[in-house]
C-alpha cells in the first residue's frame, strides 16, 4: 500500500512541476514512479503524463508510443481512456497533425464528463485551440466558454484564465483587437504568476495582436521575451513557434535573410520533433523572404506551389492559400514565357475574396490580382484592385479607436500605397496623383476622432509616471543615473499605452475629397496647394490652385533630406542660450545657407505655378519637420501644414475663431519671461484669463477655451511620440492625455518648445503631440519643429496674438510675428502653423 502511496505522491508532484515548468524535474519524478510498481491504474495516468514530455523533449512517436502502452492496460476505467485520448490529441494537436487531433479530442470529451471537471476542461481547452487553427471559430467559441463555465464552477482559477485569454485570441481572428488585448491584459497576471511557460504564451499570443495591428516593433520584443522564457523551461516547440513568429515579423519589415534565418533554425526545431506540419510553415516563411529578396524567383514559385499542396493536405487551408498567392507573385516578378499564364492557373481560388479573410490575407490575395491584370495588360483594373485594397484597409483601420494603432495599423499597406503612388507619378496627371496622395498617406486623418471612456487606473498610472518623471529630472541634475527609476517610468509608459489600445474604433470612415472641390476652396483665397510626395527615392510636388495643376519631379529626395537633419542641428543649437558668439556666429550662417539650400530643392522649381494667397502644403512624413516659415522665398507668406487636404476641409469650420474668443493661458518653469509672455498675450485680447501652472489646471482650463497659449518647454519623444509632453509646475502635460480630451481649443500655440515634431510610420502617418492634438479635434496649431530660444519665443507669441486680433488667420498671424520678431532678434522662431491654419 506504501508503495503505491508512493507512485502516487511522485506523479502528483510531477504534475505540479509541470504546471510550473520545471519539465526536467517532472520528467525525473515520473520515471522514479513508474519504478516504484504502482498498480495498473496509476501506471497509466503516469504514461500518460509521461507521453507529454517525451513527445516535447524527443519525438511525436515515442509520446505515441507510451500512450499506446497506456491503452493497453486491462480493465482501463472509461475515465482514462478519456484521458489517454486526451492527451493523445494533445500531441497530435502540438505536432500540427489536425485531423487526427481532432479525432483524438473528440473522443476524450465524448469519454469524460464534469465528475473530474479538471479533466474535461483540458480537452475542451486543446480542442477550442485546434478549432482556432482551421478557422472553425464558432466551434471554438463554444468550447471556450464550456471551458470558462465548468472552471469558473468549481474554482479552476488557471483553466478559467486559459479559457478567457483563447476567447481574448478568438476576437483576434475576427478582427476586433482592442478587446483581444483588453481579454488578454486582464488574464495577464494570473497566468504569468502560475509558471515562466504560461508568461510566455501570453507573450506570444499577445504579439500575435500587436502584429495585427501594426506593431511590429512592439511585438517583435514580446517574441524574443518569448523566446527565452521557452528556451529556459526547455520547451522547444513553443521556443520554435516563437522563433517562426519572429521570422515573420522580419518578413514584413522587409529584413529578408533575418526572415530566412529564423525561419530556417525554427525549420530545424520542427522537423527534430517529428512536427511536420509546422516545418511546412517555417519553409513558407523561408521562400516567401526568398521572393521578398528577388532571389531565385523561378525555384521560389515551384517551391511554394509544393508548400500549398502539402498545406492543404495537412488541414491548413489559409496558409496553403497564401503560399499558392506566394508562388503566384514569384512568378509574377520574373514573368518568363508562359509565366503569365501559370500565375493566372496557380492563383485560381486563392485570388476569391472572403468576409472574413485576416487583413493581411486579404491584401496578399489583392496585391496579387492588381499584379494579374498589369500582367494582362489591364492597368485600370489594376489601379482598381489597389484602391481596393487601401479601402479595406482603412475600414479595418476605423476598427481601432487609439490613434496609436490608427496610425500602426497603416504600415500593412505601405508597399501597396508606394506601388498605387508609383504608377499615379507616372502618369503624370494631376488628379489621379491627387487622388493617391489622400488615399495612400495619412489614412488615420480621415477617421474621425474617438473619446475613450474614463479610465481611472490609466488616470492613477498617468500621475504615478508624471510624479516618476519629476524625480528623474532631479537626479539627472543631481548626476545620480537612477536605473530603477527609469524602468519603472517605462513601464507605466508601457502600461499606459497599451490600455489605450482597448478603445474600440469609430466604425465609420471619410472618403478623400476629389481634387476640384480642394480647387474651389483655394480660389476663393488665391490660395496654392503643394504636396510633396516621395517615391523610389525621388521627389515629386503636385501643385494644384483655382485653374492650375502641375505635377514636377524635384530630382532625388536625399539632398533635401541631408539639409533638413542640417538645419535642425544648427536651429537647435541656437536655441542654447550660452552658446558661444563666435559658435553662434557660425553656426547661425550655416543654417541659413542650409535654408537657402533647402529653398533651392523644394520650392524655386514650384514658384511659377504659384498663386499669390497662402499656401496649404502637404508634405511627406519625412520632410513634416522642414521649418518651412524659414525658407526665404516663404517668409512672411502665410501657410499651414497638414497631412491631407481632406482633413483640412474637414477642419476648416473647427478652426474658426470667434471674434472675441476665450482663453486659456500656461506657463511652464525655466523659461525666461513666460509670465510676463502670457500676460502680454492676455492684454492683447484684453482678458482676465488667470494663468495656470499645473497640469490639471490646463486639463479644465482647455475643455471650455478657444485659445490655448502654453509659454512653457516641451520634449519630442521619438520613442514614444505620444508621451511628448510640456514641462510644467508638477510635471509633464503628456499628448496622450491632451488628445483625448472631450474637447479642444480651436487654436494652440506652442511658443517655445520642439513640439511640431513627429515621427514618420509607416504608411506616411506621423505620430506626436500635434498629430494628436489636431487628431483631437483641435483646428490648428503653432508648434516648433526644432527648439526654439526663450528670447525668441517672447517675442513670436505675443505679436502672433496680436494679429489675430486684427483678424488675421492663425498662419497669416504667424508670418507676421515671425517677420516682426525679426527685428528684435537675429535668430528666427522655427515655429509652423499646423492644421486648419487658414
Amino acid at each position: 500500500m506504501s508503495v503505491v502511496a508512493s507512485a502516487a505522491e511522485l506523479h502528483a508532484q510531477s504534475v505540479r512541476e509541470t504546471e510550473h515548468g520545471r519539465h526536467a524535474a517532472a520528467r525525473r519524478l515520473l520515471r522514479a514512479a513508474l519504478r516504484s510498481g504502482p498498480d495498473s491504474e496509476l501506471r497509466a495516468r503516469i504514461l500518460i503524463s509521461l507521453a507529454y514530455h517525451q513527445a516535447e523533449r524527443r519525438s511525436l512517436d515515442e509520446g505515441l508510443l507510451l500512450l499506446g502502452e497506456a491503452d493497453e492496460v486491462p480493465d482501463l476505467p472509461q475515465r482514462l481512456r478519456g484521458m489517454v485520448a486526451a492527451q493523445r490529441g494533445l500531441l497530435y494537436m502540438r505536432a500540427g497533425r489536425s485531423a487526427e487531433a481532432l479525432a483524438a479530442l473528440d473522443a476524450a470529451v465524448g469519454l469524460l464528463d464534469e465528475s473530474e471537471p479538471e479533466d474535461i476542461c483540458r480537452p475542451l481547452l486543446n480542442r477550442g485551440i485546434l478549432h482556432m487553427q482551421r478557422g472553425t471559430l464558432a466551434a471554438a467559441r463554444a468550447d471556450f466558454r464550456r471551458c470558462a463555465d465548468v472552471a469558473g464552477r468549481h474554482g479552476l482559477g488557471m483553466l478559467a484564465a486559459k479559457a478567457s485569454h483563447n476567447l481574448g485570441y478568438l476576437f483576434l481572428l475576427s478582427g476586433a483587437l482592442p478587446r483581444a488585448l483588453r481579454e488578454m491584459d486582464v488574464v495577464r497576471s494570473t497566468l504569468s504568476s502560475q509558471s515562466p511557460m504560461y508568461a510566455a504564451v501570453y507573450h506570444i499570443d499577445r504579439a500575435q495582436v500587436l502584429l495585427a495591428a501594426g506593431l511590429w516593433r512592439e511585438a517583435d520584443e514580446d517574441l524574443a521575451h518569448a523566446v527565452d522564457l521557452f528556451r529556459g523551461a526547455k520547451a522547444p516547440q513553443d521556443q520554435a513557434e516563437s522563433e517562426l513568429a519572429r521570422a515573420q515579423v522580419a518578413l514584413l519589415e522587409e529584413r529578408y535573410v533575418e526572415a530566412r534565418r529564423l525561419a530556417e533554425r525554427a525549420g530545424r526545431r520542427f522537423a527534430s520533433r517529428g512536427a511536420d506540419a509546422w516545418a511546412l510553415l517555417a519553409r513558407h516563411v523561408a521562400v516567401a523572404a526568398a521572393v521578398g529578396r528577388g532571389r531565385g524567383a523561378a525555384a521560389a514559385a515551384d517551391d511554394a506551389v509544393r508548400l500549398a499542396t502539402a498545406l492543404a493536405a495537412a488541414g491548413l487551408d489559409d496558409e496553403a492559400r497564401r503560399a499558392r498567392l506566394t508562388g503566384v507573385a514569384a512568378l509574377l516578378a520574373i514573368r518568363p514565357q508562359g509565366s503569365v499564364e501559370r500565375a493566372r492557373d496557380l492563383a485560381g481560388p486563392a485570388i476569391r475574396l472572403r468576409r472574413d479573410d485576416p487583413i493581411a490575407t486579404r491584401l496578399q490575395a489583392r496585391a496579387v490580382r492588381a499584379g494579374l491584370a498589369d500582367a494582362e495588360g489591364d492597368p485600370r483594373r489594376a489601379d482598381a484592385e489597389l484602391r481596393a485594397a487601401l479601402a479595406d484597409l482603412h475600414r479595418y483601420q476605423a476598427s481601432f479607436g487609439s490613434l496609436d494603432l490608427q496610425t500602426a495599423v497603416s504600415g500593412h499597406g505601405r508597399r501597396l500605397a508606394e506601388d498605387g503612388l508609383a504608377r499615379a507619378l507616372a502618369t503624370g496627371r494631376p488628379a489621379t496623383v491627387f487622388g493617391w496622395a489622400e488615399r495612400a498617406r495619412a489614412l488615420s486623418t480621415r477617421l474621425p476622432p474617438v473619446v475613450p471612456p474614463a479610465d481611472p487606473e490609466a488616470a492613477a498610472l498617468l500621475e504615478e509616471l508624471r510624479r516618476l518623471r519629476v524625480e528623474l529630472r532631479m537626479a539627472a541634475l543631481a548626476g545620480q543615473p537612477a536605473p530603477a527609476l527609469r524602468s519603472r517610468c517605462a513601464q507605466l509608459e508601457r502600461l499606459i499605452r497599451q490600455r489605450s489600445w482597448y478603445t474600440p474604433g469609430p466604425g465609420q470612415t471619410v472618403a478623400p475629397a476629389p481634387l476640384a472641390d480642394v480647387q474651389d476652396q483655394l480660389a476663393v483665397a488665391d490660395a496654392t496647394y503643394v504636396a510633396h510626395l516621395l517615391s523610389g527615392g525621388r521627389l515629386h510636388a503636385l501643385v494644384a490652385g483655382a485653374g492650375r495643376r502641375a505635377v514636377l519631379d524635384l530630382g532625388p529626395a536625399a539632398p533635401a533630406v541631408e539639409l533638413l537633419h542640417r538645419v535642425r542641428a544648427d536651429l537647435d543649437a541656437l536655441a542654447t542660450i550660452n552658446l558661444p558668439e563666435p559658435v553662434r556666429v557660425s553656426v547661425r550662417a550655416a543654417s541659413r545657407r542650409s535654408l537657402q539650400g533647402l529653398d533651392e530643392l523644394l520650392w524655386h522649381p514650384l514658384r511659377r505655378h504659384l498663386a499669390d494667397g497662402p499656401l496649404l502644403l502637404a508634405p511627406s512624413a519625412g520632410l513634416v519637420a522642414v521649418p518651412w516659415t524659414l525658407l526665404p522665398a516663404l517668409r512672411g507668406r502665410p501657410l499651414a501644414v497638414v497631412a491631407s487636404a481632406t482633413a483640412w476641409l474637414a477642419a476648416r469650420d473647427r478652426a474658426a475663431l470667434p471674434a472675441r474668443p476665450t482663453l486659456a493661458l500656461a506657463a511652464g518653469p525655466r523659461v525666461a519671461r513666460a509670465e510676463e509672455e502670457v500676460r502680454l498675450v492676455a492684454e492683447v485680447w484684453s482678458a482676465q484669463s488667470p494663468t495656470e501652472s499645473t497640469t490639471a489646471g490646463v486639463r479644465e482650463a482647455v475643455r471650455t477655451a478657444d485659445v490655448l497659449h502654453v509659454a512653457a518647454h516641451g520634449v519630442h519623444e521619438p520613442d514614444n511620440p505620444l508621451f511628448s509632453h510640456l514641462e510644467l509646475a508638477d510635471g509633464p502635460l503628456f499628448g496622450h492625455e491632451l488628445h483625448q480630451l472631450p474637447q479642444l481649443p480651436a487654436h494652440i500655440v506652442l511658443s517655445a518648445c520642439e513640439l511640431g515634431l513627429a515621427r514618420p510610420r509607416p504608411g506616411e502617418e506621423t505620430l506626436g503631440m500635434t498629430a494628436a492634438l489636431l487628431h483631437g479635434g483641435a483646428g490648428s496649431v503653432v508648434a516648433g519643429v526644432a527648439r526654439i530660444a526663450d528670447a525668441v519665443a517672447y517675442q513670436v507669441g505675443p505679436a502672433h496674438h496680436a494679429a489675430l486680433r486684427e483678424g488675421q488667420s492663425p498662419a497669416a498671424a504667424l508670418a507676421a510675428a515671425i517677420e516682426s520678431a525679426a527685428k528684435a532678434e537675429e535668430d528666427l522662431a522655427p515655429l509652423v502653423c499646423f492644421g486648419a491654419g487658414w
